[in-house]
């Protein structure tokens, strides 16, 4: 498919230090308006403690860049773990919010239920410092700690060998289901789509599989764009959201300044491609 030659401006997926990210949300908004971008979702997994401390940057400072409303829910779908990221909503959604809540107290007992193994295998950690530091702790938050104190020597190995799922220190998460995370950001008055399809590493058919679901439950969006793509990747996920009338989404999934993945980068939709944007 062609590439549309025009850059929108638009950055619907990254995350700041209220999850797994390295700026903080006023970071966060500079570094969108120096990439000349002209709206920014700040997407922190479960959490949306960000919005408000963003907002507040853009009325006292006024940079030419709007913020849209963004949370990145994590799932339960076959088995799966997916990623569906909302956006628009009304972030005083009551149901919203009380979803996000039972999301934070298991992702905060999973972590520290994974601590404690790692503990009991021979790993030093601060648990209470561990679970105070992180805002909304991830397993990257456990990969760093045990890489910068020397424990393990690569962020890989932490995955292959204690935290990946089946490993020693694994905790089999309990996420909502995909339905009702579509269905609160939707009460919200939001839009959602489902977060970089390829990292599932799911063949065509389970792909398609799960974009059909997910539409039946009242899913909008396919996440079409990402700064780092295998060749083919883009077009593929294009075809998809034509296919199944859906629209198509973009996002760098932003943590941290990388020459690879930065605000922005590398995130024009094919041609033909009806963006999320447009049901805002």
């Amino acid at each position: 498919m062609p590439r549309q030659s025009e850059h929108q401006g638009y950055d619907l997926h990254c995350h700041s230090v209220y999850s797994d990210g390295v700026l903080t949300p006023q970071q966060l908004v500079y570094r969108a308006v120096e990439r000349e971008l002209n709206y920014l979702a700040i997407t922190d997994h479960d959490s949306i403690a960000g919005v408000a401390e963003a907002e507040q940057v853009i009325r006292s400072e006024q940079p030419q860049l709007t913020l849209i409303t963004g949370v990145e829910l994590t799932c339960q779908w076959q088995g799966f773990e997916i990623h569906l990221v909302g956006l628009n909503f009304d972030p005083s959604s009551l149901e919203l919010q009380q979803l996000l809540a039972l999301q934070q107290q298991r992702r905060r007992e999973r972590f520290a239920a994974m601590l404690a193994k790692l503990k009991h295998i021979g790993f030093v950690l601060e648990l209470d410092a561990m679970l105070e530091s992180a805002t909304m702790p991830t397993r990257k938050h456990i990969a760093d700690a045990l890489v910068e104190s020397g424990q393990v020597s690569s962020f890989d190995g932490v995955f292959r060998r204690y935290l990946g799922k089946g490993q020693q220190a694994y905790i089999k998460p309990e996420w909502c289901d995909l339905e009702t995370a579509i269905s609160a950001v939707q009460r919200a008055g939001g839009k959602t789509a489902i977060a970089h399809p390829h990292a599932y590493k799911f063949s065509n058919k389970w792909l398609r599989r799960l974009f059909s679901e997910a539409k039946e439950f009242g899913l909008d969006a396919i996440e079409v764009a990402l700064s780092q793509q295998a060749p083919g990747q883009r077009d593929a996920l294009a075809g998809f959201a034509k296919d199944l009338e859906l629209a198509c989404s973009v996002g760098s999934d932003f943590h941290a300044p990388r020459p690879w993945r930065d605000l922005g980068k590398n995130l024009c939709l094919p041609a033909g491609c009806m963006p999320i944007w447009d049901l805002f």
